[in-house]
């Protein structure tokens, strides 16, 4: 199952996702806006696990956000940090993804293998 999960609000999550002609690609479309709080809130991603009916064992957050993933992986989700830039450093919480890769290609070609 492949979810977008954002902060936005939902209908223009919809609208980029669509503009980028991914929407049909996703099982789900998430939005925390109802929440009243954002991530990385541990709610959140409680929020994520209800609504898709996963577990956090076989979930994935992907993210070029350090903070999205650092929210995931406290929550008890594996996460993938997608480095856009040979600079980047992951923020220092002492927490690391479980995958660095450079573009969602090469996380594919990861999580195929």
């Amino acid at each position: 199952m492949l979810s977008a999960f954002s902060n936005g609000p939902e209908i223009a999550v919809r609208k980029l996702l669509n503009n980028a002609a991914v929407l049909p690609l996703l099982d789900h479309v998430i939005s925390v806006d109802d929440l009243n709080t954002y991530k990385p809130n541990p709610q959140v991603y409680q929020y994520l696990m209800k609504r898709t009916q996963a577990n956090t064992e076989n979930s994935w957050i992907v993210s070029s956000n350090p903070w999205d993933v650092i929210g995931g992986k406290a929550a008890g989700l594996k996460a993938a940090w997608i480095k856009r830039g040979v600079g980047e450093i992951f923020d220092p919480w002492d927490i690391e993804p479980d995958l660095i890769v450079k573009n969602l290609v090469e996380l594919s070609e990861e999580i195929d293998a």
